[in-house]
């Protein structure tokens, strides 16, 4: 960067107007965090013309949405006992009062089909806690059981569990406010009910909970992980600095950047969520990793007797060119992820660039005056002094250079190539660490329930009250018998059972009438007895349409992965193919499902954002150093540690989330900062006639104690960042810690072999004099 330009940055006639405009574009952006908003849905992750969300919102149009809560009670001996009816009674009775609750459904409060000659009787199994006998308790214990629409779906074989199912309906008015009130009175209930029934079990999930799970989390770690980081950053930084006034004007640049960033966020009308929430601690994280090399460098000049304008100037000169390109290659990076098929990463990278813009501006505007303003001590931080003596490690790498080659280089290829063998997958309960509530009751619900795995097919027959029609029932008997038969199939839920058990006790209750009705207009009048003979709160718009033309089938699955999810519903395609009658008319979808696809999907975006990063920093490298032959020889130092760390991953967990595909895209952008920086130095000596191995020493000396550092703090923000709640940043954060510790170990040795044999002498490139050069290397040394 030219002497000129780095003057006039430290000139007073120019410095002071370039801070007022960054303090008044900081603060105009500022203004925007005021309409900066939480999502609370999990409908965020799809965009607005999502087909898969498409699906789902028009069949929650047509029949009941599928938001609800789903409680499960274990008693500790037999849920058929008075007092444990005598519990359920009382707790579905006191769900009734919750926040937006349309429906609740319980053992006791089933509706018990009975037939006294040609009419039908339909009673809850429990109205009052004075029916709740010992002999009442039996009875529904022998009659329970065999209703084939409670079976399954709220009791099991296990008589000591019972679910009660929830139905809300939220207004969406002000959504975050609605989910947590009906999240948190459940939480209240149950703890109440839990001192009160100390013997007993509750447990809680559902899309509701799910929804309050992902507000919990996102508000948790803005709430703690932001500021356990800045505090972590701080205190690191002074002590390896030496200085705490240096870390203090590190501070002033990562407020002023979360406020630009943020607030600029904010303008745009992003809505910040559970992904997106680690945006601050990702930016910080590049934002200390950057400044670390100037403020490292001007604490240099200090210690070697430069005056302080002139530490600075020197910094400057020697870093701003590589700080520059290297803020450049960090946007491109995280600008790459709005390939994403996912909102939330889209606004993750987003934000991230934008942080990183208002950190460039900052860095060259605003951290010069303070630079000059703040009396640093001349004293060597204790990691810097230790960083000091890397002479040692220079020589070393300079003396088994070749045996690094032939060692490392293969031994990385062959570790990345592993990471080929990572599966994309993804698991919606698991988008949670394990000591989220959330996560652990849903998974503990699961051994005994569905939990919130399911797909509902809709099925629609073409004409009104066309469900009732013989040969659309028998369809939907033969595709409810194959689901059956589906090892991932826990319990269906459809009309197709009431209509066979009406037509059952219509006909002296013997079971060979156990079937579908002889006629449409049998059907049509069984059901319509039945629907006026329901209790309150037992309306069938959760399965039937309004006409009659249409039905929702409901297939209960066991929690499993987006593979597994994908291949269910696609043999369920391929047989409904085959079999659907071609009057028959169907879509089918759920959260679980849709989640699946996303999953899949935004892993294949994110790795072409990553490509495309790929590119553009290549592109840019070339155009830094002026030369194909440099750019290209980049790409190993930068490329091998992102695979190696996917290597890793392979043995550690082989599976890839669609977060944890972000990580290439962000990696290269960030670990190509100390590719810059240490090629920079080293070209640098090459101008001035060092020869290779002294232009190795000379770059160790002035350079790699800044990337070592800058390095040391992006590996303990992301770590810091891996103990997220929401477990997609969790991995994220350990992913990208593990690739920058990765690279930071190919800058420490295999950089430096590969240039040492391949980038002895600069193409096309005048020699300077030996007078020039040796002004030039005293000059730098000074």
């Amino acid at each position: 960067m030219s002497k000129t330009f780095i003057d006039k940055l430290l000139d007073k006639s120019w410095s002071r107007p370039l801070l007022f405009i960054s303090l008044v574009l900081a603060a105009i952006a500022g203004v925007g965090l005021s309409k900066l908003g939480l999502a609370t849905d999990y409908k965020i992750f799809f965009d607005d013309d999502s087909r898969d969300l498409a699906v789902l919102e028009q069949m929650e149009a047509e029949y009941t949405a599928s938001d609800n809560v789903f409680i499960m009670v274990k008693a500790p001996e037999d849920i058929y006992t008075p007092t444990s009816l005598s519990l359920l009674h009382g707790l579905t009775e006191t769900l009734w009062t919750l926040p937006h609750v349309s429906r609740v459904n319980s053992l006791t409060n089933y509706p018990y089909s009975s037939a006294i000659e040609d009419d039908i009787v339909i009673d809850n199994f429990i109205y009052e806690p004075t029916q709740i006998t010992p002999e009442f308790a039996r009875w529904i214990a022998q009659i329970a059981p065999k209703e084939k629409n409670l079976f399954g779906s709220l009791i099991n074989d296990d008589p000591s569990y019972a679910g009660i199912n929830i139905t809300v309906q939220l207004p969406g008015l002000s959504p975050q406010e609605e989910i947590l009130a009906v999240s948190n009175t459940v939480d209240t209930l149950l703890e109440s009910w839990r001192a009160d029934y100390p013997d007993y079990r509750f447990y809680a999930t559902g899309v509701v909970a799910m929804n309050s799970a992902f507000i919990k989390a996102a508000k948790k770690d803005f709430i703690t992980l932001i500021p356990l980081m800045i505090v972590v950053i701080l205190v690191m930084s002074a002590i390896i600095l030496g200085s705490f006034k240096a870390s203090l004007s590190i501070l002033v640049l990562m407020l002023l950047t979360f406020a630009g960033a943020l607030g600029s966020a904010g303008w745009l009308g992003i809505q910040l969520s559970a992904p997106s929430i680690s945006a601050p601690i990702i930016m910080f994280t590049v934002i200390v990793a950057s400044t670390i090399h100037i403020i490292n460098a001007v604490k240099r000049g200090l210690i070697q007797g430069l005056a302080q304008h002139q530490a600075v100037t020197t910094a400057y000169q020697q870093h701003g060119r590589p700080i520059l390109v290297s803020h450049l290659t960090t946007i491109a990076g995280f600008l790459a992820m709005n390939v994403s098929d996912s909102p939330p990463f889209r606004d993750l990278g987003n934000i991230v660039a934008l942080g990183v813009a208002f950190s460039l501006l900052l860095c060259f505007f605003v951290l010069p005056t303070l630079l000059l303003t703040l009396r640093f001590n001349k004293h060597s931080g204790k990691v810097a002094g230790v960083m000091a003596r890397v002479t040692a490690l220079a020589k070393w790498v300079i003396l088994y250079q070749a045996r690094i080659r032939r060692w490392m280089v293969p031994a990385a290829i062959l570790f990345a190539a592993t990471g080929l063998l990572n599966q994309p997958n993804d698991d919606l309960v698991k988008y949670f660490s394990k000591d989220v509530p959330f996560r652990t009751e849903t998974e503990t619900i699961d051994r005994q329930f569905s939990a919130i795995y399911n797909i509902g097919y809709a099925f629609d027959s073409g004409k009104d009250n066309g469900v009732f029609e013989p040969r659309f029932l028998r369809f939907i008997e033969q595709f409810t018998a194959w689901l059956s038969q589906q090892p991932e199939v826990t319990v269906t839920d459809s009309p197709l059972f009431r209509i066979k058990d009406l037509n059952q006790l219509l006909n002296g209750d013997l079971p060979e009438y156990y079937a579908i009705p002889a006629t449409a207009e049998l059907a049509a009048q069984y059901f319509l007895l039945y629907e006026m003979s329901l209790p309150f709160g037992q309306d069938i718009t959760h399965q039937l349409t309004f006409n009659k033309s249409a039905l929702k089938l409901t297939a209960r699955l066991t929690n499993m992965s987006s593979v597994e999810v994908i291949n269910f519903e696609q043999r369920a395609a391929e047989w409904l193919d085959i079999h659907a009658p071609a009057f028959v008319h169907y879509q089918y979808s759920s959260p679980a499902l849709i989640f699946a696809h996303i999953g899949q999907s935004n892993v294949i975006s994110l790795l072409e954002g990553a490509f495309i990063a790929f590119i553009v920093i290549t592109l840019t490298m070339t155009s830094l150093f002026r030369s194909a032959y440099i750019g290209a020889l980049t790409l190993l130092p930068n490329l091998l540690p992102i695979g190696a760390a996917f290597g890793c991953w392979y043995w550690l967990n082989g599976q890839i989330s669609m977060g944890l595909a972000g990580v290439t895209a962000m990696a290269i952008g960030i670990i190509v900062d100390d590719t810059v920086h240490f090629l920079h130095q080293y070209i640098n000596g090459l101008k001035r006639g060092l020869t290779p191995e002294q232009s190795i020493t000379h770059t160790f000396e002035t350079t790699m104690s800044a990337i070592v550092i800058s390095s040391l703090l992006l590996v303990i923000g992301f770590l810091l960042l891996a103990s997220s709640s929401f477990e997609k940043n969790a991995q994220m954060g350990l992913l990208t810690g593990l690739t920058i510790l990765l690279a930071l170990i190919f800058d420490l040795l295999v950089l430096p072999a590969i240039v040492l044999k391949y980038l002895r002498q600069l193409p096309m490139k005048k020699r300077i004099s030996k007078t020039e050069t040796t002004r030039s290397i005293t000059h730098s040394n000074t």
